[in-house]
């Protein structure tokens, strides 16, 4: 059988390449049943790190390409392009790097806590929708254990506040001071949520929300101790702005260069105002980084900044990563052992097959009725002797090392279904 991921992340791809397969959670129903045209079985996580497509299907020839394939008509991007920034892994190693997302050890800010739900909302859309079946099931509910073992057993969660402390620390570089500046959060997510809780503590204390779903932004507002507008007034409110957070989670451009632009000119203020645009696909159009007065930063440009600005983890990231070899360990020694338990079930099944053949042949040659007391006898003899005959082999497997007898195993008792093109396991 044939386990794959393939995707790109933020160290494969920028974000505008990112942006483009991306696909948000209300998409994820329709993306997986477009997926099921290439592949029988899969689950497609997307976030503004990254997008990957977890697949399993018992025969791999031509996999990568399916999977490319669907890629490519989903998203629209050219083949050649997707290629420069994409990245395939198989089997044990497909396995690993998922437990690794679900503990936040892939992602741009080390330890971040959300990619756990992340990975819990997509398998748990695909699941729902019947795309998912033994034994992706089973990766995916060990790599949701690895995580909470990651959280539970170490401190890296300590540091997953490193995007809020980058946004502090480029606002200080920017402004004198910041008690004396406002807010303004576009989205009422947890990211954003996140990062604004950040610069209040940091001595914000004017905080304007505005949300398309009002009640939203009044309840994030209450929680930061800002106001609430409604989002028709987005305009006036980052006239009013010296710091925007955006985090929508919306298809096209929140703030494009036109709203900007008339935004800035009624802007009254001696600092430029600062854009921080935590949104995958982005909320705020690349172009409104050039307009005069405006620093732009968006996801890629916060995660460096917080990146260099990590201390100590080192500890905590080795920690991390005995605990996802422990879960990884656990997870082959059932893969090895569920491969052996289908392999003797297939040697039973084929040898049963041979002997029914057997006795049908002897009973024509004979002349004997098919359901007469002949033809029960010689069934309860063969029955007999076949499990005689499989007795010692099924228990010597159950016992032995599944790892190295299960290659000589299959060799010797598996199911014709070698054809000559190679396809075995990948390992």
């Amino acid at each position: 059988m044939s386990l794959l991921v393939l995707g790109l992340d933020h160290r494969t791809a920028p974000v505008d390449l990112r942006e483009q397969l991306s696909v948000e959670r209300e998409q994820l129903p329709n993306a997986l049943a477009q997926l099921a045209d290439y592949v029988p079985q899969s689950v497609i996580l997307s976030t503004c790190n990254r997008t990957e497509v977890y697949t399993y299907d018992a025969d791999d020839i031509g996999l990568v390409g399916r999977v490319g394939d669907f890629l490519i008509a989903y998203s629209g991007v050219a083949g050649a392009e997707l290629e420069r920034h994409i990245y395939q892994l198989w089997e044990a190693d497909c396995v690993a790097h998922l437990f690794q997302v679900a503990g936040g050890l892939e992602s741009m800010i080390v330890g971040e806590r959300q990619i756990l739900g992340q990975v819990r909302a997509a398998f748990s859309v695909a699941s729902r929708a019947g795309y998912v079946k033994s034994p992706l099931t089973r990766v995916f509910h060990d790599a949701l254990r690895a995580g909470r073992r990651v959280h539970r057993e170490t401190n890296i969660g300590h540091h997953s506040r490193s995007v809020s402390r980058a946004a502090v620390q480029l606002a200080r570089g920017l402004f004198d001071r910041l008690d004396n500046r406002r807010a303004l959060v576009i989205g009422a997510g947890d990211a954003g949520r996140m990062v604004a809780r950040a610069l209040a503590d940091a001595g914000v204390r004017e905080i304007t929300v505005t949300n398309r779903t009002f009640w939203r932004a009044e309840d994030l507002a209450r929680d930061l101790g800002g106001v609430a507008v409604p989002f028709a007034e987005l305009g006036p409110a980052l006239a009013d702005a010296d710091l925007v957070i955006s985090s929508t989670g919306s298809p096209g451009y929140v703030v494009d260069v036109a709203l900007a632009s008339a935004a800035l000119r009624h802007r009254n203020a001696d600092a430029p105002a600062m854009f921080i645009d935590i949104a995958v696909p982005r909320d705020i159009e690349p172009a409104v980084g050039e307009l005069d007065g405006v620093q732009l930063f968006d996801i890629d440009a916060l995660g460096q900044v917080a990146e260099s600005s990590l201390d100590g983890l080192d500890a905590e990231i080795r920690k991390a990563r005995d605990v996802v070899d422990a879960e990884l360990a656990r997870f082959v020694e059932w893969w090895h052992s569920s491969d052996m338990m289908e392999l003797m079930v297939a040697m039973r099944q084929r040898a049963d097959a041979v002997r029914r053949d057997e006795v049908a042949r002897t009973l024509r040659m004979l002349g004997a009725e098919p359901d007469g007391e002949l033809a029960e006898r010689l069934d309860a003899m063969t029955n007999a002797l076949v499990k005689k005959l499989l007795h010692q082999p099924t228990v010597e497997l159950r016992s032995g090392n599944s790892a190295t007898d299960y290659p000589v195993a299959r060799r010797l008792f598996g199911p014709d279904d070698q054809d000559g093109r190679g396809r075995g396991r990948r390992r």
